[in-house]
């Protein structure tokens, strides 16, 4: 693999920074990487329509925003062609650059399951390699390929620093499905225990959160105090994680493939409490580091948590890094 002098097009939404890191991470590997946000704007209505697979609402403001961009690039070859996690791209957006510079490979990635974003299929045939992150999803087409997702260094220095621990158990994340439930069942137990916690659920808007409770059953008892609509910054997220001795992972009802956070907690060398029995399948599994719960009756385990974490070998950690995950992606097909 040999992005050197490589020009690659990062086309993804903005998600907490990543996207910042994959740019990043790709140009420590050699690469020119012009970098534009897949969506055309980023307001809660947007964001509605595009999720809910309403994109004619948009169309207009979508096809005036990829002119744009063709104009911003108009005299440039690119090499690859990065889609991540993209719901907006045009598909004739994608003929005019390859019929600008035939020899541009275009590599997919997807951190959503199919079951939650069939529309994601439709790069499928466009694509030169095709990658996701949920293993079932493999058998939809042969051509896709599993890839779980990874951890940036910051996560490797917390494994390294081992600061002080304040919090026996966290928990950072949106709110969705049943993961308030699951987590409120958890703190009485961890109240019992006397152990210490901390807790944040995020939603990105009153109005979504609003429309949630009213229609969806798992959000009725969700209080609106225990809810913040400001996300965490970066450092504030790494800060808890490194002073927490377990993390808690829940995973969307309608996903086998590992979270995020779930390659994070590795790259910590934290403790994990995951409600995703498929984590098993993996091979840095660990029965030490690693309690599944049931999601219906989610049980602690104090013994789980008095152990110490347990180092496992450190190929498998390298192999889950962001600097690991972009070399598998882009690969050469004759290596």
């Amino acid at each position: 693999m040999n992005l050197s002098g490589k020009t690659v097009l990062l086309l993804a939404p903005k998600f907490f920074g990543y996207e910042l890191e994959i740019k990043k991470e790709l140009e420590n590997l050699g690469a020119r990487v012009i970098y534009f946000d897949e969506r055309p704007k980023n307001d809660f209505f947007t964001k509605v329509f595009i999720r809910l697979n309403l994109k004619y609402f948009i169309s207009k403001k979508i096809k005036e925003y990829y002119l744009d961009i063709e104009k911003k690039i108009v005299n440039i070859k690119f090499d690859y062609i990065f889609l991540l996690n993209v719901e907006t791209v045009p598909l004739d957006f994608i003929d005019k650059i390859k019929n600008n510079s035939s020899n541009t490979k275009i590599v997919t990635y997807f951190w959503d399951s199919v079951n939650n974003r069939k529309q994601s299929l439709e790069y499928l045939n466009y694509s030169d390699r095709f990658f996701c992150f949920d293993s079932n999803d493999i058998n939809l087409d042969k051509n896709i390929k599993f890839l779980p997702l990874f951890y940036i260094n910051d996560y490797k220095n917390i494994a390294i620093n081992k600061n002080e621990l304040i919090y026996d158990i966290s928990f950072i994340g949106t709110v969705h499905s049943d993961r308030y439930t699951i987590i409120k069942k958890i703190e009485e137990q961890a109240k019992e225990f006397n152990l210490k916690t901390y807790f944040y659920f995020y939603s990105p808007s009153k109005i979504l959160f609003f429309f949630q409770k009213l229609f969806k059953k798992d959000f009725k008892f969700i209080k609106w105090e225990d809810v913040s609509f400001k996300s965490l910054r970066k450092s504030d997220v790494l800060n808890v994680i490194e002073k927490s001795k377990s993390i808690i992972d829940i995973q969307h009802t309608l996903q086998v493939g590992l979270t995020m956070r779930t390659i994070e907690v590795l790259g910590a060398k934290k403790k994990l409490f995951t409600t995703n029995k498929n984590v098993e399948n993996y091979d840095f599994y660990n029965r030490s580091n690693i309690l599944i719960i049931n999601r219906n009756k989610p049980k602690l385990d104090f013994d789980f948590l008095k152990k110490d974490y347990e180092e496992i070998d450190k190929t498998i950690y390298k192999k889950y890094s962001l600097n690991s995950w972009l070399k598998t992606i882009f690969k050469d097909d004759n290596e």
